[in-house]
């Protein structure tokens, strides 16, 4: 697996080396300190695997640099607070680090990069949550596996499960019953009416009174907006959090 590391700090860059030599030894990392020399390597090399990025650079921020990229590699980004954590997600980053890093927040971006890129190779899932629905189509009964779920949605009192690739299908579970049964790292419920998988977002607009609302894939024209009280664990969660409200 290639990594490349876009960092000014060099403490930064050693701890974060060292954390992923224990977690992934077989990793072969190159790095850039500024975004001049960000760009020179991506025109000199392959794209790599994944990328670990700043964003405050003295020659300008990483968002500049990663959308003038053709084929853009996965990018975990990493930031002292959290200003411009929105922005990471609008602009495709798969996790968003704080510093000083923690070991177990950097290996939780490991993970879900491996889970993007390739599900069954991502850690054995935990047998507490449930992987599999049973749904009906007319009088047949279907299979349907969690990472083929895109979203949860309740109309007039029945849940319907959306697949990724746009299918439509009744359960005979509540919202209330999914959060309980569905991991917590790859979905979350974000008003009265949706639970979505994080896959399934596109990008996330402003909306009124600090709310956002999520466009998700497949398309949709219901209300995708986050209720008031769950804005703040649904941004939380996109961190990294992984907690349910």
């Amino acid at each position: 697996m290639r990594i490349l590391i876009v960092e000014p700090e060099q403490a930064i860059l050693k701890e974060l080396e060292h954390i992923l030599q224990g977690i992934m030894g077989e990793a072969i990392t190159s790095h850039c300190g500024d975004i001049r020399t960000a760009r020179n390597w991506f025109r000199k090399n392959s794209a790599p695997d994944l990328v670990f990025s700043a964003i405050s650079f003295s020659d300008g921020v990483s968002f500049d640099l990663f959308k003038s990229i053709s084929n853009n590699p996965p990018v975990v980004y990493m930031n002292a607070n959290d200003r411009f954590a929105l922005e990471a997600f609008r602009q495709n980053g798969i996790y968003y680090l704080l510093k000083p890093l923690d070991k177990k927040e950097v290996a939780k971006a490991v993970s879900r990069y491996r889970y993007f890129a390739s599900p069954e190779t991502a850690p054995a899932v935990d047998e507490k949550f449930q992987h599999r629905f049973l749904v009906t189509v007319g009088k047949q009964v279907k299979l349907v596996k969690a990472e083929e779920v895109a979203y949860f949605f309740s109309e007039q009192k029945i849940v319907y499960l959306i697949t990724v690739a746009g299918n439509k299908y009744r359960t005979g579970f509540t919202l209330e019953r999914l959060e309980q049964l569905l991991d917590p790292a790859l979905f979350f419920r974000i008003n009265r009416q949706f639970i979505i998988h994080i896959s399934a977002i596109v990008k996330m607009i402003p909306a009124s009174k600090s709310r956002l609302q999520v466009v998700l894939r497949p398309d949709t024209n219901y209300n995708t907006i986050t209720s008031f009280g769950r804005t703040d664990p649904f941004y939380n969660w996109l961190l990294g959090g992984f907690s349910m409200p």
